[in-house]
């Protein structure tokens, strides 16, 4: 019979504690699964979601119009066979633009939304591991972006670096970042307390390999809530802000279609009837997705 020293036998059963905590929740797992077998709504969001980037990503199979093809002969024509959602006051075809326009407002959702996401991370995880006056530091910094109306303070990034989608990316993560850094720091402060982190310290891990390879896995199933439910605010903070005037004049998202629109409402309502449909399909599709991930994931909410 092999006997361990007691040295020997405290770092194998410390390994055993990490790698216990570290490995993916199947349970977790399950749940989304289950999740969608039962959820309807949530497997609507995600047949949705999943419809919308095929539409962007296969754009030039789907219409045979150019979407900045103008025909003046044609001008805010009604829905027909030939122009499925009309077309605009410079002939262009509203279903191509819609179909185009996907590109840039899910862009806008997605990238944004990864930025905030892992900016918010990092200093979550650093708050709540490191504590003191870095966490003073950025919490206050955080409190001070999350004191201000979102839209307002996009607004005013935009105002200040210029119309342009790389400033609408910076202005969107600058005001999703806090949010997700307060859910990390807090989920943090609870995981670091736990056995498996002393477990790991106590064998000299470093805090930055403990933060990020045993506490970070842990946060992982929120993050996921977060990012589903991030893209949808996005979208929607862009297209107020293109409604607004503040939006990138260039770039064809739905927003700035129904900014656009908007002064033949009463005459040509497909103008803004269509890229206003295909706003809240996409927005309600993301809310029914990360409704039922939170519902799968948070134990709270399970009944």
């Amino acid at each position: 019979m092999k006997f361990l020293s007691k040295d020997k036998y405290t770092r194998a059963l410390s390994e055993q504690i990490i790698n216990a905590e570290i490995q993916p929740d199947e349970g977790i797992w399950m749940s989304i699964r289950h999740m969608f077998r039962v959820n309807r709504a949530a497997l609507l969001g995600l047949i949705l979601i999943a419809l919308m980037v095929l539409m962007a990503v296969f754009a030039p199979l789907i219409t045979r119009y150019d979407p900045n093809e103008m025909d003046l002969m044609v001008m805010n024509e009604p829905p027909s066979a030939e122009h499925w959602f009309g077309t605009d006051d410079l002939g262009q075809d509203v279903f191509t633009r819609v179909v185009y326009g996907g590109r840039i407002s899910l862009m806008i959702g997605f990238v944004p939304s990864l930025i905030s996401l892992v900016l918010g991370t990092a200093l979550g995880l650093m708050a709540g591991y490191m504590g003191r006056h870095v966490d003073n530091v950025i919490m206050r910094l955080a409190d001070v972006v999350l004191a201000f109306p979102s839209l307002l303070l996009a607004m005013v990034v935009m105002y200040t670096l210029g119309s342009s989608i790389l400033n609408m990316f910076i202005a969107l993560s600058i005001i999703n970042w806090a949010g997700t850094a307060r859910v990390v720091r807090a989920q943090t402060l609870s995981l670091k307390e736990k056995e498996f982190v002393e477990a790991a310290r106590s064998m000299g891990v470093s805090r930055w390999a403990i933060a990020f390879r045993h506490i970070l896995p842990n946060c992982l199933p929120n993050l996921i809530v977060l990012f589903t439910l991030d893209i949808p605010a996005a979208i929607m903070w862009e297209s107020s802000m293109s409604f607004l005037g503040v939006g990138d004049p260039n770039a064809a998202s739905w927003g700035l279609m129904v900014s656009q629109g908007k002064d033949y409402a009463y005459m040509c309502p497909w103008l803004i009837l269509a890229p206003g449909l295909a706003i809240l399909l996409t927005v309600m599709a993301f809310n029914f997705l990360g409704d039922g991930l939170r519902d799968a994931i948070d134990p709270y909410m399970k009944t």
